[in-house]
C-alpha cells in the first residue's frame, strides 16, 4: 500500500510540474509574441521612437523571463531567441524596415513553437 501512495504522489508531482512548466510557457511566450506584434506595428508605420521603447521593453520582459526558461527547455533555443532579439534591436537601431520586420516575424516563431513543443501531449511524447 504504501508503494502504491509513494506511487501516486510522484505521479501528482510529475503532472502538477508539467502542467506548471506548460502554462508558464504558455504565458510568457504569448506576452513576448504580443510585445513583438506591437514593435511589427511600430515598425510597419515606421514610428521609431515607438519601436525603441517596445525593444527595450522586449529585451527587459525576456530578461526577466530567460532564467526561468533555461530551467524548463534546450538552451540552445533560448540562445536563438537572445540571438534574434540582439539582430531586431539592431535592425531598429539602423531603421532597417524589411530585416526587422523578417527578424520580428523568426522571434515570433521561435517563442510559440518552443511553448508548443514544451506542452504534454501525446503528439510530444511519441
Amino acid at each position: 500500500m504504501r508503494t502504491f501512495i509513494s506511487v501516486l504522489i510522484a505521479l501528482v508531482i510529475f503532472f502538477g510540474l508539467a502542467w506548471w512548466n506548460s502554462s508558464y510557457l504558455t504565458k510568457t511566450s504569448k506576452q513576448l509574441a504580443d510585445q513583438a506584434e506591437k514593435l511589427r506595428k511600430a515598425i510597419i508605420e515606421e514610428s521609431w521612437d515607438d519601436a525603441d521603447t517596445t525593444i527595450i521593453g522586449i529585451r527587459r520582459l525576456w530578461g526577466q523571463h530567460k532564467k526561468i526558461w533555461l530551467l524548463l527547455v534546450d538552451h540552445d533555443d533560448i540562445d536563438d531567441i537572445d540571438e534574434i532579439i540582439y539582430k531586431i534591436d539592431e535592425m531598429v537601431n539602423l531603421r532597417e524596415k524589411e530585416q526587422a520586420l523578417s527578424d520580428i516575424a523568426e522571434l515570433r516563431f521561435l517563442v510559440q513553437d518552443l511553448a508548443d513543443k514544451e506542452v504534454l501531449s501525446l503528439a510530444n511524447i511519441f
